[in-house]
């Protein structure tokens, strides 16, 4: 299920672009729930739920809040998602790319046009979904995380703690990243994720360098190996090696 938020002042365009997204998604299985918004500050008020949207159609000439500072916030809250903007007649700014939309329509456009520039849309929210990730929560917020930006894992009191990459968009917050499952769930469901030591499974796409008891993720980050562990993780390492050359 894809949550699809459309934020526009006038009603009939949502449910014409509603109509479009459910007349294409009937043909490519596209099962979606729609969110409707009519300015950017219900918008923004409406990002405090745990609702984790797929893609955002927004409309940039909006009352009060502008369409530039909405996208800026939802982008902040949803670094992954699809977003679109439209417009009757404003075209796009410098300020308007900071938010890097996917698309920019024009309510000009014809029913031909809509159906050609939205199918590419949901392609692209379907190829963004197909991108490993753990679903993780901060205070009452819920974060989508990429695999690919996880260094390690934790045990924590309740499920586990998330270690991300610096340099990633999860990790723009101070908050700790923590999910539902334990690591074991963790590791079975994931094969990147593989036991380094009981209270904490490793992303092997980040490690750089096995000796014996530690080992150094790209991070720079040193981390121990238990003895238990140390055969297997040094033989998955060896592996993953082999498969990237």
């Amino acid at each position: 299920m894809y949550h699809i938020a459309v934020c526009d002042d006038d009603e009939m365009f949502i449910k014409y672009i509603e109509k479009i997204i459910k007349q294409i998604g009937n043909k490519e299985k596209f099962k979606a729930k729609f969110y409707e918004y009519s300015s950017g500050e219900e918008l923004v008020n409406g990002m405090s739920g745990l609702i984790q949207y797929d893609l955002l159609i927004l409309d940039m000439q909006l009352g009060g809040m502008d369409g530039d500072e909405t996208a800026r916030l939802f982008r902040k809250r949803f670094p992954d998602a699809v977003l679109v903007f439209c417009s009757g007649v404003r075209q796009p700014t410098i300020k308007s790319f900071k938010a890097t939309p996917f698309r920019y329509l024009l309510k000009s456009h014809s029913n031909v046009e809509f159906i050609s520039e939205m199918t590419e849309i949901l392609n692209e929210v379907i190829k963004q979904s197909k991108d490993l990730y753990i679903v993780g929560h901060y205070r009452n917020n819920v974060i989508r995380v990429k695999l690919r930006n996880i260094l390690y894992i934790e045990n924590a009191k309740r499920g586990s703690r998330v270690v991300v990459s610096p340099n990633c968009e999860e990790a723009q917050f101070e908050e700790t990243i923590l999910v539902d499952e334990k690591l074991m769930e963790l590791s079975n469901k994931f094969s990147q994720l593989v036991f380094a030591h009981s209270s904490y499974i490793v992303n092997i796409d980040h490690v750089n360098y096995v000796n014996g008891s530690e080992i150094i993720i790209d991070s720079g980050e040193r981390l121990s190996v238990s003895r238990l562990y140390q055969k297997t993780f040094r033989e998955v390492f060896t592996k993953s090696i082999a498969n990237k050359y």
